[in-house]
């Protein structure tokens, strides 16, 4: 997530871009303002809008829409007239993320702060920050492409800050999932430095949070819990005549209270039976939708994984 900051200039005021590279930060200039509060609030806004938007890219549903919502609005800088409008997103049925805080955030910035903070700057100063804005986004569809098949990045690229904890609004550091996904990678891999390693366990996550969203919606309980890290499933009614059925989903993980082992391995389903302890199920990869519903039934699909924009790969297919 890029963050942007301001740099004295003479009687003036830079506005630079900086985001995570493979050895140390990157940093590019943006474009300068002789108004030093009016920089401090564009470079504000503009960190608002990367940082919500590479958390939705990693781990929202919506996240196709935002990136939609933010192509026009980066098509209206580029356009001669005066006005910019409030730029409205449009979600398609079935998005359950709408009220995560970084789709919340951005939808704010887009319909009201951007369009504010754009329509004082100069024609010059609105084709630079455009430029800047789809710059940005490209890295993220690049980063959508890539990081499936397990490649890293060049070392300069905007890639190497994918899932990781925003900069300065600190996205994605604490809450439940997907909320606070970035610092549960943390948690329960360590200090992954790889973007593709990251994307990893990423897709593990996502698999619990949407395994757990799945049970929900066919009439289960469930939650996601980070000691161990695992979906907690729980079909069924103990009061009733036939006992609950009890579905542990985890990473391979040595036990309680351990990093877990190599994100691109198979995750583990459980069953705890009455009597008899754990029974393992299976291994699936977190990818893989057919095996879990062959594990676990076809309710697993109840609620979608894989996103338009995501890709399924195998990791065994990996070099």
């Amino acid at each position: 997530m890029t963050s942007y900051s301001v740099l004295p200039n003479g009687p003036r005021t830079t506005v630079i871009a900086t985001w995570s590279g493979e050895y140390c930060d990157q940093s590019a200039k943006v474009t300068t303002l002789d108004d030093r509060v009016d920089a401090q609030r564009l470079s504000a806004m503009m960190t608002g809008l990367s940082e919500s938007g590479w958390d939705a890219a990693a781990f929202l549903d919506s996240h196709s829409a935002l990136e939609d919502a933010i192509s026009r609005l980066v098509a209206q800088l580029r356009q001669p007239q005066e006005t910019i409008s409030p730029v409205p997103v449009n979600l398609v049925d079935g998005c359950r993320h709408r009220t995560e805080p970084s789709h919340t955030d951005l939808e704010r910035l887009l319909s009201s702060e951007a369009p504010e903070v754009f329509q004082a700057l100069s024609r010059t100063q609105r084709l630079t920050i455009a430029d800047e804005l789809a710059a940005d986004a490209a890295a993220r569809a690049e980063a959508l492409r890539m990081l499936p098949y397990g490649h890293d990045p060049d070392a300069a690229s905007r890639v190497w800050q994918i899932c990781e904890v925003g900069r300065s609004t600190r996205a994605g550091e604490d809450g439940p999932l997907p909320e606070g996904a970035a610092s549960w990678i943390t948690r329960a891999w360590g200090r992954e430095q790889s973007p593709a390693r990251r994307w990893g366990c990423r897709e593990q996550l996502v698999r619990i949070e949407q395994l757990v969203a799945a049970c929900i919606a066919s009439g289960g309980r469930a939650d996601a819990e980070h000691d161990p890290l695992q979906a907690h499933l729980v079909f069924g009614d103990p009061r009733g005549d036939q006992a609950a059925r009890v579905f542990y989903v985890q990473p391979e993980q040595k036990r309680r209270g351990e990093w877990a082992d190599d994100p691109f391995a198979p995750m583990v389903v459980k069953e705890h039976v009455d009597g008899s302890g754990m029974r393992t199920l299976g291994t699936a990869p977190a990818t893989d939708s057919d095996g879990f519903a062959k594990l676990l039934g076809e309710w697993t699909r109840a609620v979608p994984y894989l996103r338009a924009t995501d890709t399924f790969v195998d990791p065994a297919s990996f070099d």
